[in-house]
C-alpha cells in the first residue's frame, strides 16, 4: 500500500507531478490545511486583513534588519563553505572522494538552476527562519542520486507512516508524497515534538513583531512628523471649519521631514504650544537598539557581527575572541546537523561504516585571518622545533598556488640531533641533543 502511493526509491525521480493526491494519516484529517507558503499568508492578509497585523512571516521578518543580518550571516557563512565527500582511513588519513556520485552534487551543481553555494544558502536561510527546510533527492532507475531539487515555495508536512517518516508536499496546487529517503530535511534548531524542528518565527516572533512595529513607528514619525509639534490656540471660539483649515495649512506647510525646520508663521493672533520631544527622548532609538540585541541573542550571533557595536567596549582581542567562539559554538552545531542529514540520505550504510562522510570545510573560515593562517602554517611545517605534519607543497595547495619542483618541498621536516644522521642516532659529542630548525641545517 505504501509503495503504491509513494512509489519505490528507484522511481522517485520519474514520478509525474500529476499523480493522485496523497492522503495523510487519519490523525492529520482534523488539522487545518496549510497555505502554500508564508508568502501566501502575507498576500491573504493584505487582501482581506482578517489576520490582523500580528502575523510574522518569513518575508516580513526579513524586513527587520537584525533578522536579515543574522540569517544572512548564518546561512551565508555555512552555505558558502566547501562541501566534499571524504573518507577517513587509518593508514592514509582523510582523502577527498572526487569520483563519488554525491561529490558533484554537494560540491559543484546540485541542481541545473543553482550552484552549490546558492542551493545551500537558500535552504539554510529557510531553515533559520522557519526551522525546517527541504530538498527532494532525484534518483535514476538504479536508485542513485542524480540531482537535488530545493523545495523553496512548497508546503511540506512530515508525518509517520508504518514506522517510517513520509512527507506530504503541496506545490503548484498539487499534492504528492515522498519517502524519508528521498527528502533532505534540514533542521536549524532542536526537535522537541514530532518530526519538525522549532520555528524561530513562532518561538520569538513577538520580538520580531515588536521590532517591525518600531520600524513602522519610526517611518511614520519622520514621514508625517511636524516640527515643532504641539497645538494652536486662538482667543475666543473657533469653528470646526476654521480649525480644519488651520490644521490642513499647518500639515501642508510644515509636515514631513523636508519641512522640519521651516519657521512657522501664524496669523490672526494664533499661538502655538509645543508638546512633543525629540525621538531620542521618547526612547525610540533605544527601543530599536534593544530589538537588535534581542534578535541577535535569539540567533546566538554576537551583535557586533551584524553591526551593533554600541555595547562593544573591548575591541581587538575581545572582539576576536567573541568571533572565534561564534565559529566554534554558534556554527559548529548547525554544521554537524546539516552534515549528518546529507550523509544519511546521500550515502549508503556500508559507506558510512567504512568512514565515508560529507563534510563542510570550516578551515576556510581562517582564510580571512592571514596572521592566524600563517602562524598555523609555521607550526604545521615544523617551525617550533617539533616534527612537521605538512609539507611546503601541502601549504601551497591550500593557498591555491602552484606546487614547487624542489624535491624537498614534498618532504616532512624532522628535527635531528647535532652530528647525527637521524633523530635516533646519538650525537657525536656525547652531549645533549641539539635540534635544528631549518631544512638546510638538517641535511
Amino acid at each position: 500500500m505504501f509503495e503504491r502511493i509513494f512509489g519505490s526509491r528507484a522511481k522517485v525521480a520519474e514520478a509525474p507531478r500529476v499523480e493522485p493526491v496523497v492522503s495523510a494519516p487519519v490523525v492529520q484529517d482534523s488539522r487545518p490545511v496549510n497555505l502554500q507558503s508564508s508568502a501566501s499568508v502575507e498576500e491573504w492578509q493584505e487582501f482581506f486583513g482578517f489576520l490582523g497585523h500580528d502575523v510574522v512571516t518569513r518575508e516580513s521578518a526579513m524586513k527587520l534588519t537584525a533578522v536579515f543580518g543574522c540569517v544572512s550571516l548564518l546561512a551565508g557563512t555555512i552555505g558558502t563553505l566547501p562541501v566534499r565527500v571524504t573518507r577517513k582511513d587509518a593508514e592514509k588519513g582523510s582523502e577527498v572522494l572526487a569520483d563519488h556520485p554525491a561529490h558533484y552534487l554537494v560540491h559543484v551543481d546540485p541542481h541545473p538552476l543553482f550552484s552549490a553555494e546558492v542551493f545551500f544558502e537558500g535552504l539554510f536561510a529557510l531553515a533559520f527562519l522557519e526551522g525546517n527546510a527541504y530538498a527532494e533527492i532525484q534518483r535514476n532507475g538504479r536508485g542513485e542520486a542524480t540531482g537535488l531539487r530545493p523545495l523553496f515555495d512548497a508546503t511540506v508536512k512530515p508525518f509517520m507512516r508504518n514506522g517510517r517518516a513520509a512527507y506530504r508536499i503541496t506545490e503548484d496546487g498539487q499534492t504528492y508524497g515522498r519517502d524519508q529517503d528521498d527528502i533532505l530535511h534540514f533542521r536549524a534548531s532542536a526537535t522537541m515534538k514530532g518530526l519538525e524542528a522549532l520555528s524561530p518565527l513562532k518561538c520569538f516572533g513577538r520580538s520580531i513583531g515588536i521590532g517591525l512595529e518600531a520600524d513602522e513607528y519610526a517611518s511614520k514619525f519622520y514621514k508625517q512628523g511636524i516640527n515643532p509639534p504641539g497645538y494652536i490656540s486662538y482667543d475666543g471660539k473657533v469653528s470646526e471649519q476654521v480649525a480644519d483649515e488651520v490644521r490642513n495649512y499647518w500639515q501642508r506647510k510644515f509636515g514631513g521631514i523636508q519641512n522640519a525646520h521651516i519657521p512657522a508663521v501664524l496669523a490672526e493672533g494664533g499661538k502655538f504650544t509645543s508638546l512633543m520631544t525629540d525621538p531620542e527622548t521618547a526612547q525610540l532609538f533605544q527601543s530599536r537598539s534593544f530589538q537588535v540585541l534581542d534578535v541577535a541573542r535569539a540567533y546566538g550571533v554576537p551583535p557586533h557581527l551584524i553591526g551593533e557595536t554600541e555595547k562593544s567596549t573591548s575591541w581587538g582581542t575581545g572582539i576576536n575572541a567573541q568571533t572565534t567562539q561564534f565559529y566554534i559554538l554558534g556554527l559548529r552545531k548547525h554544521v554537524k546537523r546539516f552534515e549528518a542529514e546529507l550523509g544519511r540520505k546521500l550515502l549508503t550504510r556500508e559507506e558510512r561504516l567504512q568512514g565515508v562522510s560529507i563534510k563542510f570545510n570550516m578551515d576556510t573560515l581562517l582564510r580571512a585571518d592571514i596572521a592566524a593562517r600563517y602562524e598555523m602554517y609555521k607550526i604545521a611545517l615544523g617551525g617550533t622545533q617539533h616534527p612537521g605534519f605538512m609539507t611546503v607543497n601541502d601549504v601551497k595547495e591550500l593557498e591555491g598556488l602552484a606546487k614547487s619542483d624542489d624535491p624537498d618541498a614534498d618532504k616532512l621536516f624532522r628535527p635531528t640531533s647535532k652530528g647525527a644522521k637521524d633523530a635516533t642516532d646519538p650525537a657525536e659529542d656525547g652531549g645533549a641533543p641539539y635540534f635544528q630548525t631549518t631544512r638546510e641545517e638538517a641535511q
